[in-house]
């Protein structure tokens, strides 16, 4: 069974975990920002900011921090989980940094500061450029009227695959977590080196809470590549006994939870056929269109439609 936006599911599995995302803001974040952070106040803030238009580009994860000791603000982590940059990224970071500060007038509080860090993992490199370059032909006087901000990047394409298992990182089920998104794209050198991958956590996956996290990997190599599950299999066994079982039991529920879907759709369709054929029968028989569609469950606007 292919899981619904695998990508987004994962990037919030692996970011909801706060020993996972404090070491991610020590290892990415500039020094002048990170020296502010009380990352003890670090919270997990259960809304989305996303809205229709956004969802289109990204998924959001959002922290709560104290800044100075003083100051909340929020640590937004915007996914881009398209295989290559948006064009204008400061168009959707201002309109979704408009919904916070909406919300926060809304809600009678004070407008919250947000620090914007869009993380990418696709192949072509994120070019970093300012709002006002997107601009031809202006000055120094023009740019004033510009609202000018930053964002933070992080783009896995300028990092090597020994990088993000040396020296950058130190949790180690972010680091697997980083080199599988690294590679997602490109599954030959995903399948080369998958083993290799697994092994760095080779003793989280002792722990329950290991296993877990493993299975979330395993479920998103599944749902988002054409590798066969007997290789994950086989790649995960080599490195931990219960890992291999894990991988084992994983294909397994989305096996048969990829059935159930199809059993479900195929009786939602049946019940939908039947259906159109009973209004059919009832309309060449003359009966009002608001009872076929009382007795059928169809809409008006549908009956409509099949009539054209």
């Amino acid at each position: 069974m292919k899981i619904s936006n695998p990508h987004d599911v994962f990037f919030k599995e692996v970011f909801s975990d706060k020993e996972r995302v404090v070491d991610f803001i020590n290892s990415t974040l500039p020094e002048e920002l990170k020296k502010n952070l009380d990352l003890s106040t670090l919270v997990l803030d259960n809304n989305s900011y996303i809205d229709e238009e956004l969802k289109e580009n990204f998924a959001d994860i959002v922290y709560n921090c104290l800044y100075s000791g003083k100051v909340n603000i929020k640590i937004s982590l915007l996914f881009e989980h398209k295989s290559k940059p948006v064009k204008y990224p400061h168009l959707q970071l201002l309109r979704y940094m408009l919904k916070i500060w909406e919300r926060n007038i809304k809600q009678k509080e004070q407008l919250i500061p947000i620090v914007p860090l869009i993380f990418y993992h696709g192949k072509q490199r994120w070019e970093l450029r300012k709002l006002s370059d997107y601009f031809e032909g202006i000055d120094e006087v023009l740019k004033g009227y510009l609202p000018e901000f930053n964002y933070l990047l992080t783009d896995l394409s300028c990092y090597s695959d020994e990088e993000l298992k040396g020296r950058v990182f130190i949790n180690e089920a972010l680091k697997v977590s980083l080199l599988v998104l690294k590679n997602i794209f490109d599954k030959k050198r995903l399948r080369e080196h998958i083993e290799g991958f697994f092994a760095i956590g080779k003793m989280y996956y002792e722990e329950e809470r290991g296993l877990k996290f493993l299975e979330g990997v395993i479920r998103y190599i599944y749902s988002s590549t054409e590798i066969k599950p007997e290789e994950v299999i086989e790649a995960v066994k080599s490195v931990s006994e219960k890992g291999g079982e894990v991988a084992m039991t994983t294909a397994v529920k989305l096996r048969e939870q990829g059935l159930q879907q199809g059993l479900q759709q195929g009786l939602q369709q049946g019940a939908y056929n039947k259906a159109v054929e009973t209004a059919k029968y009832l309309y060449s028989k003359g009966v009002d269109l608001e009872l076929i569609a009382e007795a059928t469950k169809l809409s008006l606007d549908e009956l409509k439609r099949l009539i054209n």
